[in-house]
């Protein structure tokens, strides 16, 4: 399963509806260049970083630990 998925947006005026997750931690993208939503929870332990180039959004990438 894809950690990233894509959000529908209303298109009338381009919004989201996200409900919170009790004991989650999400992490969404708007990205208004591309006219995008995204979605995924964050790291539990670790790190979600979001990468861009030139002002665009290129990726999601996840450093993830565990406690010893």
């Amino acid at each position: 399963m894809k950690r990233v998925q894509e959000l529908a947006i209303n298109i009338n005026d381009m919004s989201i509806n996200q409900k919170l997750e009790s004991g989650k931690i999400k992490v969404i993208v708007l990205d208004g260049v591309k006219g995008t939503a995204t979605i995924c929870e964050a790291a539990e332990h670790g790190e979600t970083v979001i990468e861009t180039i030139n002002g665009k959004t290129k990726r999601i990438s996840f450093r993830e630990s565990e406690l010893i």
